[in-house]
């Protein structure tokens, strides 16, 4: 499920099952089995020999193999960043910047001691400095992470797909999920990059269930 956290409270947004369904060219579905091998196979289930069974079963197991073979499913358990880079609130954009940079990172979710508030972003912070080319501070506002991050936040759970995952992306014009463990608190995060990355490996994930 995904859940959007803010100081006002959290906010339900939907479970992962109840996202639409994605469509596919119907060219490209599983054969049904009666366009499988099965439909060669005439099994006289009185008296058939026990040749005739045994292509039957085969003929089910092979089918069933190829099905699991196409229907790749992905959580956001094996593609999210953990541990998590995070920043407390009180924190100066220096020190958040410094964080960014450090680890290579462009997303910091916001912490009040270890209690999700936030999330703050390098576009966030790149609004309120001048850096050089070599991502050195020439100038920046005298502000801490609370003034600059972004309140509410979209989270998940570990065991999500990531075929919903890019789903909440693109419907909420947002480029990071934070994932929450079952006690609310920080587990990972996931970001396009990891979507994009996972796409290019190998086995190929569908884009149906």
């Amino acid at each position: 499920m995904f859940m959007v956290y803010s100081p006002e409270g959290q906010s339900f947004i939907g479970a992962a099952q109840n996202l639409p369904v994605l469509k596919v060219d119907p060219a490209k579905r599983i054969n049904r089995v009666e366009d499988t091998e099965l439909g060669g196979v005439k099994v006289d289930v009185k008296g058939s020999n026990s040749s005739q069974k045994k292509e039957a079963l085969n003929a089910y197991k092979k089918n069933q193999q190829n099905s699991g073979e196409r229907r790749v499913i992905v959580r956001v358990a094996e593609i999210m960043s953990t541990p998590v880079i995070s920043v407390q609130s009180n924190a100066s954009l220096e020190n958040a910047w410094a964080l960014m940079q450090k680890h290579n990172i462009k997303h910091l979710p916001v912490l009040d001691v270890d209690s999700l508030v936030g999330i703050c972003s390098q576009t966030d912070l790149l609004a309120r400095m001048l850096v050089d080319r070599d991502g050195q501070i020439e100038g920046v506002k005298r502000e801490t992470v609370a003034q600059v991050m972004h309140p509410q936040v979209i989270t998940t759970t570990a065991e999500t797909e990531i075929r919903h995952v890019a789903q909440v992306l693109t419907e909420f014009d947002v480029d990071s999920l934070v994932i929450l463990n079952d006690y609310q608190k920080l587990l990972g995060i996931v970001t396009e990059k990891d979507l994009i990355t996972r796409l290019a490996q190998e086995p190929p994930i569908e884009i149906y269930t």
